[in-house]
Parts: structure tokens; C-alpha cells; sequence
């Protein structure tokens, strides 16, 4: 909200202006012409007995205003002087804030927010509607309309009052003005400060004659004289179609309720949504350290069987070697004593295919001796082979988890 001074002035401020070469210059008094019952007075003689007036038929300037106030008590009270801050300007007439202003909260029936007796000034909060009522009494003859807009430096402010609502000839009572606060910060109006601008417009019916066409509701006649309570507007706005009644108030706050509600549901949300990751994650970690454990126990008793495998070739290898040394060295000396022998009898020439089958039957038994080694061998390159790929999975599973 603006600073105290950025504010129009308050009622203390007015009486004095400066002047061009800052020296402080008196300012002429605020002179109230028409007072409140001489209002009430001047439009009842006028009800009763018009009179003719020369005033054209378009929007009035600030001379023609004042006489058409003092000649049927149009507005009231109506002040005159105050210079740069009369409330008189050359095509409308200042609206002030009245003795009352009202909200609705969460019942169906308007609060008082506002008190001209006990408050120094009227609080639009954020976001919100309130009713005020305006310091003047209206008492239109038939001859004129009004229309009224929020002050200027409001708009800029973030207040919205509407589109100069019309109030028609033959209106009496007083205005009651919905402010709209369409910021997020209360705001603050002073209650001698100026509220709205009123423009006057003379229709064409002459002055001294009598519009037949429907009369306001709140007009003036023998059974009603008017409405000077604006809470009879509020309960009249507040009651819908078929005996229907609901508050009139911003819907912004509820809208920002209902987001809060859902960003504080989403945030509880995601805050669940993380404890359950998190234990995922854990799930996860452990899932990939057992994991890791059993990769290491199958890698270790791989390693343990291939030691034990190399070891038993090993073995089988030292002995195939020896027992092929031996039946060479047999052939030999076999092939030696046939050489020695081969003039010995018949016996003993027979006695040589049985050795030869022996060899046979020997080298046989070497050659199936090295295709187990051979299948041995094949085993251990499939078995290494199991062991890369198992390690190979267990370092995606863990970068997996860390993901």
C-alpha cells in the first residue's frame, strides 16, 4: 500500500497549500450551503410545487449544479469553497465516506465494519467486498439522473467499484457503494477523503412537470419517503430468486483456501511419495548388497572349483605322462628282445602281438585320457565365461539403484 504520503489529504491536512516559491499560503474554508434538513426541506416543497428553472438539457457544470441543489435539495449537505480540495469541481461533486460501512462474513447478514464515530478510517481487506454507505442524502427530482465512479487514485490503488451504476430520477435515500479490493494488501481510506465523483445529467422532461413513467423504488411519496438504511439493500441484494439467501462476498478467498488446501494436500503427498522412495531405496541397497554377496560367494567357489579342476588335470596329466613313459619304455625293451631274441623258438615270437596289443589298447586309453582333458578345458572357458557375465550384472543392478 502507498506511504502516508502518497495518500490524498485528510481532513487535519486541508487549510493550508503551498505555493510556488514554498511559502505556505491559506486556503479558502470549505462553506456548507445546503445543510442536511435544509436539503430535506427544499426537496419536499419541490415534491409538492416544481418550479421552473433554466437549466439545459445536458450534463450540468458546477453553477448549474448549485442551482439545481438550492432550488429542489438534491444532494445534502452540499459544501461550496476549499480550493484545490473542494468538493466541488466543474462537472461533478465529491462523495465522501458515510457513518457506516458492512461485510459479509460467513453468515447471510451484513457485519459493520465501519463506524464514523469510532473509526479514523475505512479498511478494505485483501481480497474482499465491502458495502459503504456515502455521506450524502440523495433526493432526486425527475428531471435529473446521476451517475457516480470510484475516485481515480482507488482504481490505480487496486479498488473496483464498477461502471458509474445510474441512479434514476426520483431516487431518495442513500447510496450503497460495493468496493472491491482486488489486491493482496488491506487498504486504508481515510474517512474525510474522497470516495467517488457524481455527475448530474438534466433529461428532457421539463423541470416544473411530472415523469409518469415507474418510480424508483425508493422514491418520494405519501407511503414511502425513501431509504436511509443501506442494510435494507444488502438483505434485499442477499436474498436470491425463490427465497434463496446467501452471502455476498469475494470468492477469492475461498478459491485461495481451496489452493492452499490442495498445494498443502500435494506437499504431504510428495512428502509420503519420498519416505516411499526412500524405502525403496533402501530395499534396493540391501537387495543389491545380498546380491553382491552371493556374486562374490559364486565367484569365489567358481574360483575354488576351477583351482580344484586345474589341480586334478594337473594330476591326471602327471600320470598320463608317466604311464606313457612307461609303455614307450616297455615297447622299447620289447622291440630290443625281439631284436636279442629273434632266433629263439616259436614261444617266443608269439609272445610279441600280445605286447603289441597291449600298447594298442594303452595308446587308446591315452588318446580318451586327453579328450577329458580337452572337455575339462572346454568346461573352465564356459565357467569363466558365467562368472564375467555375473559380474557384469551386478555393476548394472548397482548403478540402477543409485539411479
Amino acid at each position: 500500500m502507498a506511504d502516508k504520503a502518497d495518500c490524498p489529504p485528510c481532513s487535519e491536512d486541508i487549510g493550508v497549500t503551498q505555493s510556488k516559491n514554498g511559502t505556505v499560503d491559506e486556503v479558502s474554508e470549505e462553506i456548507e450551503l445546503i445543510s442536511r434538513k435544509q436539503g430535506e426541506d427544499l426537496a419536499n416543497i419541490w415534491a409538492e410545487d416544481p418550479q421552473k428553472l433554466d437549466i439545459p438539457d445536458t450534463l450540468l457544470n458546477s453553477q448549474h449544479i448549485t442551482s439545481v441543489v438550492k432550488a429542489t435539495g438534491l444532494i445534502s449537505p452540499y459544501f461550496t469553497g476549499g480550493d484545490r480540495y473542494a468538493r466541488l469541481k466543474k462537472a461533478s461533486y465529491e462523495g465522501r465516506i458515510g457513518d457506516s460501512a458492512y461485510k459479509f462474513e460467513d453468515e447471510n447478514c451484513p457485519k459493520l465494519c465501519f463506524d464514523r464515530k469510532k473509526d479514523d478510517y475505512l479498511l478494505v481487506p485483501k481480497n474482499s467486498i465491502i458495502f459503504v454507505e456515502c455521506d450524502l442524502d440523495f433526493r432526486l427530482p425527475d428531471f435529473i439522473a446521476l451517475r457516480f465512479n470510484l475516485q481515480i487514485q482507488h482504481v490505480h490503488r487496486g479498488l473496483l467499484l464498477g461502471t458509474g451504476p445510474l441512479i434514476d430520477p426520483g431516487f431518495w435515500g442513500k447510496l450503497c457503494i460495493p468496493l472491491h479490493n482486488l489486491t493482496d494488501e488491506d487498504y486504508k481510506i481515510p474517512k474525510d477523503v474522497g470516495l467517488i465523483w457524481i455527475e448530474f445529467t438534466k433529461t428532457t422532461l421539463p423541470v416544473d412537470k411530472k415523469d409518469p413513467a415507474r418510480p424508483p423504488h425508493e422514491s418520494a411519496n405519501k407511503k414511502n419517503r425513501g431509504k436511509w438504511d443501506i442494510v435494507e439493500f444488502l438483505d434485499k441484494a442477499a436474498n436470491q430468486y425463490y427465497h434463496y439467501k446467501v452471502p455476498i462476498r469475494s470468492s477469492l478467498p475461498k478459491m485461495f483456501e481451496d489452493a492452499n488446501a490442495k498445494v498443502e494436500k500435494s506437499a504431504k503427498d510428495a512428502d509420503a511419495a519420498a519416505k516411499s522412495a526412500e524405502g525403496l531405496r533402501t530395499l534396493n541397497t540391501i537387495a543389491l548388497v545380498a546380491a553382491s554377496v552371493a556374486l562374490v560367494s559364486l565367484v569365489l567357489a567358481g574360483l575354488a572349483y576351477m583351482t580344484n579342476l586345474s589341480g586334478r588335470n594337473e594330476d591326471i596329466a602327471v600320470r598320463l605322462r608317466s604311464d606313457t613313459e612307461e609303455t614307450r619304455q616297455v615297447l622299447r625293451d620289447h622291440v630290443i628282445d625281439v631284436d636279442r631274441y629273434e632266433g629263439q623258438p616259436i614261444e617266443a615270437r608269439t609272445a610279441i602281438p600280445s605286447l603289441r596289443r597291449r600298447g594298442e589298447a594303452q595308446q587308446r586309453e591315452i588318446v580318451e585320457l586327453k579328450q577329458q582333458i580337452a572337455d575339462l578345458r572346454k568346461n573352465m572357458v564356459l565357467l569363466q565365461q558365467a562368472t564375467v557375465a555375473l559380474a557384469t550384472q551386478d555393476a548394472s543392478a548397482k548403478a540402477s539403484g543409485k539411479d
